[in-house]
């Protein structure tokens, strides 16, 4: 019997520091890891280069401006980024009527931030739009990994950024300073959740119906 019992015993206790292990590596969680294995989701949307000017898409000069805070871990500015922004692109921006203009509002935490950085690294070295459409097409979660700094790293070079200049530029904290202020100014402008959308006198957070939205750029495209 003691035999069975310090057999059980012993059992127990490599269960348990098996169970341990996989909670602090996050097995059971789900989160996602930070490994060099990470193979990123191809973007759903890329403008084209000949469209894209800094952090914005369409002609500098077209007659209607849409301007559109974001945070690159909110899961509805990834529907707006994968939904909307295509179905605008197709409709307005290809013909030189419209024009939008990314502005940042990192909220959610400090991947939020990071992921920002890593925006303004990318514009860089003109490449914000390719790196912005990998980031909403790999959200995983707030905050838990997903933009991790290794995999923001494999993110920008799937969106063909020179990771040599990628490395100088992430740790730049006069960068990190430049977002911190533009998210704060942001909110001092009414800006209070994301996506939020301003074009004129109207502003308004989340994605409003395709309808009224097309409503409002045609109207504003009237002479």
């Amino acid at each position: 019997m003691s035999i069975i019992k310090n057999a059980l015993l012993t059992g127990a206790v490599v269960l348990g520091v098996g169970l341990v292990v996989l909670l602090l590596s996050g097995s059971f969680g789900g989160k996602p890891t930070a490994s060099d294995s990470f193979t990123p989701v191809a973007p759903i949307f890329t403008p084209a280069a000949e469209y894209t000017v800094g952090r914005g898409i369409g002609a500098t000069d077209a007659p209607v401006t849409l301007d559109v805070w974001t945070d690159f871990q909110c899961p509805i500015c990834g529907a707006w980024s994968n939904g909307s922004e295509p179905l605008l692109y197709e409709k307005y921006i290809t013909d030189g009527k419209l024009r939008i203009e990314h502005h940042f509002f990192a909220f959610l935490g400090e991947e939020s931030f990071t992921t920002a950085v890593g925006a303004v690294c990318a514009d860089k070295q003109n490449k914000f739009w390719a790196y912005h459409s990998y980031l909403f097409a790999n959200q995983n979660g707030e905050n838990q990994g997903g933009f991790s700094a290794p995999r923001l790293r494999i993110l920008a070079g799937a969106a063909g950024l020179d990771l040599t200049q990628w490395d100088s530029c992430i740790t730049d904290a006069t960068i990190r300073a430049d977002v911190e202020a533009e998210s704060t100014a942001a909110r001092a402008a009414g800006v209070t959740g994301t996506p939020t959308l301003k074009l004129g006198d109207w502003m308004q957070a989340g994605i409003p119906a395709e309808a009224d939205l097309y409503k409002r750029i045609d109207t504003a495209l009237k002479p």
